[in-house]
């Protein structure tokens, strides 16, 4: 029997067998002086203490290797462990313990594969993203090899190439901020500036193509609004944003921009009066490199899922609805005291 086979039950027995032997010697020796009878009483509550206390050392042997096995297929795959069957003090405690810990392990490898899973699609992700400018980049190289070309065409060529470099640097520079907010590596400066400078640092390199889709951009009194926490990577998160106004508001369209302030929050608004955002993209315009119905034919889908990123690890929230009649309008929650 495995019950025997164990060394803590055999010294049991064996302490038991001690035991059960110095009470027979010392009965004996009280009835050899006082009564006959008396020796049988504690020899007989000996033995009957001792087959007690086997019966119920044999039960919690029966449980811990019912719980031993529960546990072997829990690492072998096995869901459906109930442990709630384990009813006695210790092991009760025990098999609660374990339930926690079997939970907070199922859990852990479900996040696990979640991130696998995630890894490899932003994997193929970027590489298709890559691999296209990459394809246009052999083709130009192809065109500029062939002789006779003249220098307006290599010029052409030449800015072609220089444009997918650029788009190339900004998508690589853009998934390497991703990747060290992801990791956690980030160290968001905590100091105070207004909100009129935010939004200057956002919207400046937005001046050149503001002027060129003849679009205006109207901004509200901000100087009076103050923040608290890392001014360069929030002008980070604005400017994909109001890039992703400017790219969907028409010539001669307008963009606004404006906040209100109380003792816990200050709210942003960025409006323009563009063609709107499909109620289906909505739910998922912030995922990374989600491209919506509207989106141009050179967007990837990952500028409005760095701002969300940054927002979030800067304790604020960011969420957009389409305007009536027409347009986006994005706000941005940026909870005071806390960066």
């Amino acid at each position: 029997m495995d019950f025997l086979r164990n060394k803590e039950i055999r010294s049991q027995i064996e302490l038991c067998g001690v035991l059960c032997g110095v009470i027979t010697v010392i009965s004996t020796i009280l009835g050899f002086f006082f009564y006959n009878a008396f020796c049988w009483i504690p020899l007989l509550t000996g033995c009957m203490v001792s087959c007690i206390s086997l019966v119920f050392t044999y039960r919690r042997y029966e449980k811990i290797s019912s719980l031993s096995q529960d546990i072997d297929r829990l690492l072998h795959g096995e869901e459906s462990i109930r442990f709630d069957d384990y009813v006695e003090g210790e092991l009760a405690v025990l098999g609660n313990e374990i339930s926690k810990m079997t939970i907070r392990l199922l859990e852990q490898s479900e996040q696990l594969q979640k991130d696998k899973n995630y890894l490899a699609d932003s994997l193929a992700d970027i590489s298709h993203q890559l691999k296209t400018p990459l394809t246009s980049l052999e083709i130009l190289n192809a065109a500029l090899s062939q002789e006779g070309i003249d220098e307006e065409q290599r010029s052409v060529l030449l800015q072609e190439q220089l444009s997918l470099l650029s788009r190339m640097e900004w998508l690589i520079a853009v998934l390497l901020k991703l990747s060290r907010l992801d990791a956690g590596t980030i160290e968001f400066e905590k100091k105070t500036f207004s909100m009129k400078e935010l939004v200057q640092q956002a919207t400046a390199i937005f001046d050149v193509t503001l002027d060129i889709k003849n679009i205006t951009m109207n901004i509200s009194d901000l100087s009076e609004i103050r923040l608290y926490g890392d001014i360069k990577w929030l002008a980070e998160a604005l400017s994909n944003v109001v890039k992703n106004c400017i790219e969907s508001t028409p010539s001669g369209g307008q963009i606004e921009i404006s906040a209100e302030e109380n003792a816990m929050y200050v709210k942003l608004y960025i409006i323009d009066n563009g063609s709107g955002i499909p109620e289906e993209d909505i739910p998922h315009l912030f995922e990374r490199f989600f491209r919506g119905k509207n989106s141009g034919k050179n967007g990837v889908g990952i500028g409005l899922s760095l701002a969300k990123a940054i927002i979030t690890q800067q304790n604020g929230t960011i969420t957009v609805e389409n305007q009536i009649p027409q347009g986006a309008k994005f706000t941005i929650c940026l909870f005071r005291g806390i960066a």
